[in-house]
């Protein structure tokens, strides 16, 4: 199975964490720099093309302000005129800037003339020293990388920098502007919001302020630099996740799954998350019934069904027919509704593959799904089928008994993918609370809940969307009291 939810959450309080978290989407976390940094930048740019030479800027800020954010993404702010840059990692010589600008290039278009920035990231207060001074002054004037350049040096202290760019234009000579650049980053009123925007991105779940740490309740005034800010933000989000996860010696999980004559999710993808396939949206699942008793219940409570979402790292699925009908045919070794309509039984390999394909089989298999793929109209045969199952009704227990065959096919599943567990059980009681859900699966460090709701029709379609939202939110409630969560 995959990884829970819990065990992904994180805030990162750096740029190079969030760009290897989010890769190219960093984009959606900037902001757009002051227009005198801007103007630095184009007239940098406007210089190193009229000279056709490269220039070493310094770049002055307090730690934490968004030098590297700045210097890495000059490409979103002049697009026109620079490159996608780079950080340089290797010893400052001629050799090795030549070389490293030239691997990097080769991802870029064959004509490309545009400013290649190259971010010094790793020499804070470590200047260069005179033949490293010289080996970079050789690499700009030269364009040895066969692109125009320009190296940029982070330097968190004032006298470092000043002193480095009059050591530069001792040797290499003026530059249209003053160096170093002071870089003062985003402005504080920005700070909450790219902070809320930030947990969001990263962990492509939304509301999460509402586990208990909003930026909103957290004042920029206090702090020196958005750096320090988010960093304070970072360790109280990690630490309330970390306390979540401590509260139950194996974490928890549910998937809530629809079984009907509905082929695809339907209104399902209403309700949760697009980024996240099936895991619930809390604030998408009030919004559509808030005016019913357990829409208004949760409605005074956000907090804590975004709490039980993430903790149980709750999902909705849909199970088809095709998957439905098929498990319960061969995986049961008496049907006779089935037998008296010819529904033929195959065995359990057909039953393996059929399960196998839906998306309750996917993740029990271990396989992440990222999206519904249509995956087309179920057969004739098993609709046919599911619809007399339906018509004999799933009440009066019979729906247990369809609970305890489902369970024969998870364990089938999980074998042929060769997932390991330790046991299932069916409409079984949980070791340390009250819970009894329909199918448990038991992993070394997990319990994985399944709740069947087995209805009759197409109940994932759209006229039903209040029904199905509330029947979430009342098994919610359910685990939440169970839990401890709330006494209400």
């Amino acid at each position: 199975m995959s990884t829970h939810l819990l065990a992904q959450l994180t805030l990162p309080d750096r740029y190079e964490r969030l760009l290897s978290r989010l890769g190219v989407e960093v984009a959606n976390l900037l902001v757009t720099p002051s227009d005198t940094s801007i103007d630095n930048l184009r007239a940098l740019a406007n210089e190193v093309i009229t000279r056709d030479e490269g220039v070493l800027v310094p770049v002055y800020g307090e730690t934490g302000v968004g030098k590297t954010t700045f210097v890495m993404n000059t490409l979103q702010w002049l697009p026109s005129l620079y490159s996608a840059g780079f950080q340089y990692e290797g010893e400052l010589t001629f050799d090795g800037l030549v070389a490293a600008v030239k691997e990097f290039t080769k991802s870029l278009p064959a004509d490309n003339r545009k400013i290649v920035p190259i971010n010094i990231d790793h020499r804070e207060n470590a200047p260069p020293s005179d033949t490293e001074l010289a080996s970079l002054k050789r690499f700009l004037r030269t364009n040895a990388g066969n692109v125009p350049s320009i190296v940029f040096w982070p330097e968190t202290s004032q006298e470092i920098a000043e002193s480095l760019a009059k050591r530069y234009v001792d040797i290499a000579g003026e530059t249209s502007i003053k160096l170093p650049i002071v870089y003062d980053g985003p402005p504080r009123a920005a700070w909450q919001d790219i902070a809320r925007h930030t947990l969001t991105l990263a962990n492509q779940v939304n509301n999460l302020e509402d586990l208990g740490v909003d930026p909103n309740d957290y004042s920029p005034s206090e702090y020196r630099t958005l750096g320090s800010f988010i960093r304070k933000l970072s360790h109280e989000f990690n630490s309330r996740v970390q306390a979540l996860q401590r509260e139950f010696d194996k974490q928890i999980s549910v998937i809530i799954v629809f079984v009907s004559e509905s082929a695809d999710p339907g209104v399902l993808t209403q309700l949760t998350s697009p980024a996240r396939y099936g895991l619930l949206d809390s604030h998408a699942l009030i919004s559509v019934t808030s005016q019913s008793a357990i829409g208004k219940w949760w409605s005074s409570r956000r907090g804590l069904l975004t709490r039980t979402i993430v903790q149980l790292n709750a999902s909705a699925l849909c199970l088809a027919p095709s998957a439905a009908a098929s498990s319960i045919r061969n995986f049961s070794d008496s049907m006779e509704l089935f037998d008296t309509a010819g529904y033929r039984r195959y065995g359990n390999a057909r039953g393996v593959r059929d399960f196998g394909r839906s998306d309750l089989g996917k993740i029990l298999s271990g396989v992440d799904l990222s999206r519904f793929e249509a995956r087309g109209t179920p057969g004739e045969e098993a609709t046919a089928a599911f619809q007399l199952l339906a018509e004999s009704g799933f009440n009066l227990g019979k729906d247990k008994n369809l609970n305890r065959i489902m369970q024969t096919a998870i364990e089938a599943v999980m074998k042929d993918a060769e997932v390991p567990f330790e046991h299932t059980t069916a409409e079984e009681k949980l070791p340390f609370c009250g819970l009894i859900p329909d199918n448990a699966v038991y992993t070394d460090d997990r319990v994985q809940c399944i709740e069947y709701t087995w209805r009759k029709g197409d109940f994932l379609s759209s006229g039903n969307r209040s029904a199905v939202a509330q029947y979430i939110l009342t098994k919610l409630q359910n685990y939440a009291r169970q839990l401890g969560w709330t006494s209400d």
